[in-house]
């Protein structure tokens, strides 16, 4: 079903299959063409929020939009270990995971005056690992759990 979708796709919309793999530069679509077919789907909502945001209401969100629509849903799976893969390129916003802009959003280069103390006792460990710089958690679970090891602010 996935091959034949993409067949049709190559046929009748070569640019709309370009765009999706990355292979056109901006702007990878015509803003005023947008259908809300693709405002709702999962392989244009990023673009479009990206390149005509106002298209489909994405206007303030920065280019972040979870890729599906029903994200939240079920908010659980923003720390369900098994989803972090779905929620870091599907769910997005609805589980901040949007890129941020910041230098204190948990990279450890902020300056700030205290940090959260840490909730676990294996950070150390954890840390030593790579845990404070791995992108599979976010900067919030990583402060949740080690705030003071991973000097996040």
């Amino acid at each position: 079903m996935i091959a034949l979708f993409s067949v049709l796709l190559a046929l009748l919309a070569p640019q709309a299959n370009a765009a999706i793999s990355g292979e056109l530069n901006y702007p990878r679509l015509n803003c005023a063409t947008i259908t809300n077919a693709q405002c709702m789907s999962s392989q244009w909502r990023t673009i479009i929020a990206v390149d005509c945001p106002s298209a489909c209401g994405f206007c303030n969100q920065g280019g972040c939009v979870d890729g599906v629509i029903d994200c939240a849903n079920d908010l659980s799976i923003c720390n369900s270990v098994g989803m972090q893969d779905f929620v870091n390129t599907y769910c997005q916003r609805t589980c901040n995971r949007c890129a941020s802009s910041t230098a204190s959003s948990g990279t450890g280069t902020g300056s700030c005056s205290s940090y959260i103390a840490d909730s676990s006792t294996a950070c150390a460990s954890w840390a030593a690992n790579g845990f404070c710089t791995n992108t599979f958690y976010t900067s919030t679970q990583r402060k949740a759990y080690c705030g003071t090891t991973c000097r996040i602010c």
